[in-house]
This record gives C-alpha cells, sequence and structure tokens, in this order.
C-alpha cells in the first residue's frame, strides 16, 4: 500500500483480533500501533499481530507520531473519554459499537469531531456491509410488508466463567455492558437502516443476578409492519432473521456477518442475493479510509448512529439500565 492510513487500536481482544485480520484485507488501511495498561499483554499482542509499536501509557500513544487514527475497542463505558481524548490529539477515530452510552454523549462526540475537522465513525458493521444495500435493493420482492424479525441471540463465550464465579468484562453493567448494547445495537442499526426510525418501541429483558441484562425483545411498531427484535447474550438462536411480505420472506443470518441472503418466493422459487467476504469489517475500514482522504461528509452515518441511540435510550428507559457516573458528559 502506498501511504497507508496508520491505525492505532485501543484494546487487545478478540474484536481488535477482527480488526487486524480486516486491516490486512483492506486495500488503504494498517495497524501499526497498540494501546494496552498492561505492556506485557499489550507487548505480546503486538508480537502475536506484527504490530511495530506498544504503549501502555495513553498519553503517550494518543501523542504518536506513529498513528493518523484510532480505533477504540475498550469497553462501552470508555468510549466517550477515549473518542474525545483521540479527537483532541488531532487523530480521526472508528469507535466500536455502540458509540456512547447514550445520546447526549454520541452528540457531543459527533458535535467535536466536526469542531476539530476529523472523521468519527461508529464501527457497525452492517451500515458498511453491501449486505444491507442488498437488503433494501430487493425489498420490493416480498411486496407489502407484513412483519419482519430481527434476532441475535449468541451464547457468550465468557458465560460459563461467569457462572463459574468469574466476572468477565463483558458481564459488568459498571462498564457499560448488557445485551442490548452489544447485540440488540446490530438489529436496531438494521431495522433503522433498512425501514427508518419506528413510530414507537417497546421493550422488555431479563438480567443476571449481578444486575447485568442478559436477554431482551422489543417491538418497532411502523404502523402496518411490525417488527420484532430478539436478542441475547446467554442462548443461542437457529432462527434466520426475516422480512416477510404478501409475494415472500427475505431471509438472512447473523447480523454482525451475514453470510447469505435469500428471497424465499410464495410460488416455492428462491433466489440468492448476497456475496459476503470472509470478514466484513473490511468494508468499514475502507469507508473511514476514504472519508479521511476525501475529507468526506459523515452526515448520513451520524444520523444514523443518533437514531440507534435514542432508541438505545429508551429502550434502556424501559427496561431498567442504568450505567452510573458513565452517563456523564
Amino acid at each position: 500500500m502506498a501511504n497507508p492510513l496508520r491505525i492505532g487500536i485501543i484494546g487487545t481482544s478478540f474484536v481488535s483480533d477482527w480488526i487486524c485480520e480486516a486491516a490486512q484485507m483492506s486495500e488503504s488501511c494498517e495497524i501499526s500501533a497498540v494501546f494496552s495498561r498492561d505492556l506485557c499483554r499489550g507487548k505480546a499482542y503486538a508480537e502475536k499481530q506484527c504490530i511495530g509499536t506498544c504503549f501502555d501509557e495513553e498519553e503517550a500513544f494518543l501523542a504518536s507520531d506513529a498513528i493518523d487514527a484510532v480505533y477504540v475497542a475498550s469497553p462501552n463505558i470508555a468510549h466517550y473519554r477515549q473518542t474525545l481524548r483521540a479527537l483532541e490529539h488531532g487523530k480521526h477515530v472508528l469507535c466500536e459499537k455502540p458509540l456512547a452510552i447514550n445520546a447526549a454523549q454520541a452528540e457531543r462526540m459527533i458535535a467535536f469531531a466536526h469542531e476539530r475537522g476529523l472523521i468519527l465513525l461508529e464501527a457497525i458493521r452492517p451500515v458498511y456491509d453491501p449486505f444491507l444495500s442488498g437488503l433494501k435493493e430487493n425489498l420490493h420482492k416480498v411486496g407489502r410488508i407484513r412483519r419482519a424479525t430481527f434476532e441475535f441471540c449468541q451464547y457468550s463465550s465468557r458465560y460459563d466463567r461467569f457462572l463459574a464465579g468469574e466476572r468477565p468484562n463483558v458481564f459488568e453493567s459498571s462498564l457499560g455492558n448488557a445485551a442490548l448494547m452489544d447485540l440488540a445495537v446490530y438489529c436496531l442499526h438494521t431495522c433503522v437502516g433498512v425501514f427508518g426510525v419506528p413510530q414507537k418501541l417497546s421493550a422488555g429483558a431479563s438480567f443476571l443476578p449481578n444486575g447485568t441484562e442478559a436477554a431482551g425483545t422489543m417491538l418497532l411498531d411502523y404502523g402496518a409492519q411490525q417488527t420484532t427484535i430478539s436478542y441475547s447474550k446467554v442462548t443461542s438462536s437457529v432462527n434466520p432473521s426475516i422480512v416477510q411480505g404478501e409475494l415472500g420472506t427475505l431471509v438472512f443470518d447473523t447480523l454482525n456477518q451475514p453470510s447469505y441472503l435469500r428471497m424465499l418466493y410464495r410460488d416455492g422459487r428462491t433466489e440468492q442475493l448476497f456475496t459476503p467476504v470472509k470478514n466484513n469489517m473490511v468494508h468499514e475500514l475502507n469507508v473511514f479510509a476514504r472519508l479521511i482522504a476525501s475529507g468526506g461528509d459523515t452526515a448520513i452515518y451520524d444520523e444514523q448512529s443518533l437514531r440507534v441511540m435514542r432508541l438505545l435510550d429508551e429502550a434502556r428507559r424501559q427496561i431498567g439500565i442504568d450505567f452510573g457516573v458513565g452517563e456523564a458528559l
């Protein structure tokens, strides 16, 4: 690559592994540095991913000339502060979903990026994956839409540790974690991207003994069309997601990494509509790099993120999820 966008990553979890893999697929990005508060862990991660520079001090990391942009993959509660700090240092930011803990934080983050003339994007895969445009472009084939169901139920790889008495970060609500924020966000982004903002949202959820939300359901009212969202961090679903109309049904699978999109016509015909890539995070990286290179307008992405954050706020209000001091601006 000639003059690639040099990205420094905050976080050394499996999500960071995915962005490193996606960067290798990208035509415009490379991972040039990693920040971890634990220097030994950071060095081990840098060696594993062949990253040239490692930092254990946030200030030195953000001030480094080795990076042009920052990928924030820290716990949800830290997104707001770390994004603002990166922007203050003149770094573009690709921030993992959810962009913030609440809409007020997201509004401030977006406004500050504009003030600084920098690019800020929420790293939410469906928004950038050609799957979403394919879904929208083929909606007419189902005829009048009557029902849609979006599911993201994924048994967490860390749930067994929780059941054994440990407290992994993904089940700590004090870090801004909840099934709503970690999984339902994919469903909401897809719904808003395809159908827009619903007239009404009704939400309910179940909780673990430590107060962390584990699973939930939402009903989105679009008038003649009812849309249901089901999500869980403690169970797995075998059901696909669907958009059901009077002429047939569009069927697709996991919303973070869709592997197929099929049109099932009422007369029995089937049509394949989508070809996936190995790691669809490459799409968000390419959009991020292109907007930085061109000084492009992020308005459509800003509005998408804010619409979803406001829906998350309303769902949290109804469910009763409170992240405490992390809510502050």
